[in-house]
């Protein structure tokens, strides 16, 4: 009778033991951590770690603290012009690829002769971090600067974006997609090869897990496909990310919720445009860069608003 006498106490106290509550994790929204590499040459396609190359530790980093800017009293009435040019592919057309795939696609010539006609007008590349402390602060900008982007994080762009970029000083922010590269598919780039070009200057930032849409799909969908590519970029690259590319351009006022709870400064989209207000920090507009397009059209599209 004894044992149970002490099963039922002990019954008991559990049952009456109050319930421990749960300590959640986001993302910071205070300050960012970012990784500043051991000094490293320029990227280059010889230097990136290639699909067939085992991954190598990087150099421990040096650890600095950069926080998300508080906008000041004249924030609201900053509007500042910097393009930013939305890339995808960026190789030779496939063998029979569709008019979509071209579109998508700029030819290595093409690039080439888009990124020469930026150095020769005087651009210089900056990052999207730059642009929130031009807009919260009034922290000047170069007078011809821009961003370039390239969505979904294809492998190729280390064998003819990066070459073509390097010899100009230019770096850009790719938007991955996380899981297709935890899969090691070969279209997409590798994690060591996104570490080295984070390692080198590049922003590695996300494009969600699984490039599903957002747009009304419910809470947990989006925080799994927000938050969860943030935390697996987040554990490769040390730092966690601070913008995210809307998969197809598509979101919603959840989107844009979730993406401020996360800790996430800014979203891009693919709706067109070359200015930016502090309000409109989540809906971030670019250039898209068509793959059917000329030179002419590509001038136009950066710098129409000059002409």
């Amino acid at each position: 009778m004894k044992w149970r006498l002490g099963i039922v106490i002990l019954l008991v106290a559990c049952a009456s033991a109050p319930e421990p509550t749960a300590t959640p994790h986001p993302l910071p929204t205070a300050q960012v951590v970012i990784v500043s590499p051991t000094p490293q040459p320029s990227p280059s396609a010889t230097s990136l770690p290639t699909s067939t190359e085992t991954p190598t530790a990087l150099p421990s980093p040096t650890l600095t603290t950069v926080p998300q800017p508080t906008p000041d009293a004249e924030a609201l009435q900053r509007r500042v012009r910097l393009p930013i040019l939305m890339y995808h592919y960026v190789e030779p057309w496939p063998t029979e690829a569709d008019e979509l795939r071209k579109g998508l696609t700029v030819t290595p010539e093409d690039f080439a002769a888009q990124m020469r006609y930026l150095h020769e007008q005087g651009y210089v590349t900056v990052s999207l971090y730059d642009l929130v402390y031009a807009l919260a602060l009034g922290q000047p900008l170069p007078p011809q600067a821009l961003v370039l982007t390239f969505d979904d994080g294809y492998r190729k762009l280390i064998e003819y974006a990066v070459p073509a970029m390097e010899q100009y000083g230019y770096r850009g922010t790719v938007f991955v997609i996380t899981e297709l590269m935890d899969k090691n598919l070969e279209q997409y780039l590798t994690w060591a090869q996104a570490e080295a070009l984070y390692a080198q200057g590049w922003k590695i930032e996300p494009h969600t897990k699984t490039h599903d849409n957002l747009a009304g799909r419910d809470r947990d969908f989006q925080l799994y496909q927000i938050l969860g590519s943030a935390q697996t970029i987040a554990a490769h690259i040390g730092t966690s990310p601070r913008f995210l590319a809307y998969p197809a351009g598509k979101y919603d006022e959840l989107s844009i919720q979730l993406s401020q709870e996360t800790g996430l400064w800014g979203a891009v989209t693919v709706d067109f445009g070359r200015a930016h207000t502090v309000a409109d920090l989540y809906t971030l507009k670019r250039v898209r860069v068509n793959g059917r397009g000329t030179l002419l059209e590509f001038i136009t599209a950066v710098d129409g608003d000059k002409q």
